[in-house]
């Protein structure tokens, strides 16, 4: 796991979209790209931590009931 830092009180917002971008000048970075209805965020990774995040990412999912959706009126 990446190095872990302590938690602040950040606002949240629903992820609406995102995608992985190669990064156009050095192979060993990758973009991921964050759509939320507050914008785009842009954060550059490297191999290991997207593997890192790739994994927290499937752990958390496991532990994550799903969501009831009240069906539209």
């Amino acid at each position: 796991m990446s190095e872990v830092v302590d938690e602040q009180q950040l606002p949240a917002y629903p992820i609406r979209a995102y995608q992985l971008i190669p990064h156009p000048d050095d192979p060993a970075l990758v973009a991921l790209a964050i759509e939320t209805e507050r914008g785009h965020s842009l954060f550059l990774a490297t191999r290991e931590i997207l593997q890192d995040l790739g994994r927290d990412l499937l752990a958390r999912a496991e532990l994550t009931p799903p969501r009831n959706r009240k069906p539209p009126a």
